[in-house]
């Protein structure tokens, strides 16, 4: 009787870490809503982790701008992630999104992140899209595999982010990116296009052991003001 009592709770026990293993996007996006700090470690998210559908999301009406040599009337909606995220060792089974445009509907979603963002030794299976986003804590990647395309395009970091270790399978959009003092990219692993025409970035700058393995686009980009592709040669 003790033996099967024992076998029960052995068995119990594996199905609650089995259970615990996985958790829902639309938890995650409860707690933030509810202004508890984001923690989780070795799990899986399922669903979309939609950053930019909080109830906290303003409207900006459209201001009749040009942008970029075009007439701009897109309806902007902005959420405001307003308490840390830390992700450790976990996938995204699903999209991260903290922007997304509608282009029938003529409507931008972009989501900003007031703490520290950490997403630490983490697999993102599917869409990343971080376009626009402004970083104004820490901003740490290290570690992460990102199957699709990365997009980081016109991101803004109060300071240098940390993409150390990172594997961008199909390639990564940082154009028009501004990245300050201490980021790094030491050994990261570009397999796809890494895009970072019209990017700044200042030293100290780590892109020690860095891998381009497919093309790479640094067509006006500078470090202190001055080309970056002459830096990246007197660096090898």
């Amino acid at each position: 009787m003790k033996y099967v009592l024992t076998l029960s709770a052995i068995v119990f026990g594996l199905t609650v870490a089995s259970a615990q293993s996985k958790i829902q996007a639309s938890e995650i996006i409860r707690q933030i809503n509810e202004g508890r700090d984001v923690t989780y470690s070795n799990i899986e998210i399922e669903g979309v982790l939609d950053l930019t559908d909080l109830k906290n999301r303003m409207e900006e009406r459209p201001t009749n701008r040009w942008l970029n040599g075009y007439y701009d009337d897109t309806d902007t909606y902005f959420s405001t992630v307003e308490v840390s995220l830390t992700f450790n060792n976990c996938t995204f089974l699903g999209d991260v999104l903290a922007y997304y445009h509608l282009e029938r509907r003529e409507e931008t979603y972009i989501a900003h992140f007031e703490k520290d963002v950490l997403f630490k030794n983490c697999n993102f299976r599917y869409s990343s899209e971080f376009k626009y986003s402004e970083f104004e804590g820490v901003a740490n990647f290290s570690g992460s595999t990102f199957n699709r395309t990365a997009n980081f395009k016109y991101a803004e970091f109060s300071s240098g982010p940390l993409f150390a270790n990172v594997r961008f399978e199909e390639g990564a959009d940082f154009k028009y990116t501004e990245f300050p003092r201490e980021t790094s990219f030491q050994k990261a692993i570009f397999n796809g296009l890494a895009n970072f025409k019209y990017s700044k970035f200042s030293s100290p700058l780590n892109i020690e052991s860095i891998s381009f393995r497919g093309s790479e686009d640094f067509k006006y980009t500078k470090i202190d003001g001055r080309s970056f592709t002459s830096y990246l040669l007197e660096s090898n």
